[in-house]
């Protein structure tokens, strides 16, 4: 567990990241699309982990607490680290992290401009879903948010 320096409020509730993000995240799976160069085919639906929220949630409030944006957290820390410490074990995993912006749609949104973001979200392997945002006003990016995406090690 995480514990911040300082205060940090959640970008929205927890419960209202759950339902839009997989509605947001399921509607772009379900279309299917393009990634940069890459085709996806419609994936299925992703659903919903707890201990993937808790990894996106550490990740969100250590990079809002360091001013810093991207996927190494303190020590070094990786997106795999991350989900093992929150108790997932995993076969497959993937994170886009984003800064400065406002709303889990824009989010998504810019996510799925970005190619590799987009890839993540598209990846048929990954069925799990967790996100968290952070804001930290006195820093560059003022919202932090982390998306992780992952396949349970047994199904």
């Amino acid at each position: 567990m995480v514990v911040p320096k300082r205060p940090y409020a959640q970008c929205t509730s927890a419960a209202r990241m759950e339902k839009q993000m997989v509605k947001l995240i399921n509607r772009a799976r379900a279309s299917g699309g393009r990634c940069g160069a890459k085709r996806f085919r419609p994936a299925a639906a992703v659903r919903w982990n707890p201990a993937l929220a808790t990894a996106a949630r550490s990740h969100s409030i250590d990079m809002a607490d360091r001013n810093r944006l991207g996927h190494k957290g303190t020590g070094k820390s990786t997106v795999e680290k991350r989900v093992g410490r929150a108790g997932y074990t995993w076969r497959a995993v993937g994170e886009n992290v984003a800064g400065g912006l406002d709303s889990c749609e824009s989010v998504v949104s810019g996510w799925l401009k970005s190619p590799g973001h987009c890839a993540n979200i598209m990846e048929p392997a990954f069925t799990e879903i967790g996100a968290a945002c952070a804001q930290n006003t006195a820093s560059r990016y003022g919202t932090y948010w982390t998306l992780v995406m992952a396949a349970p090690l047994k199904q």
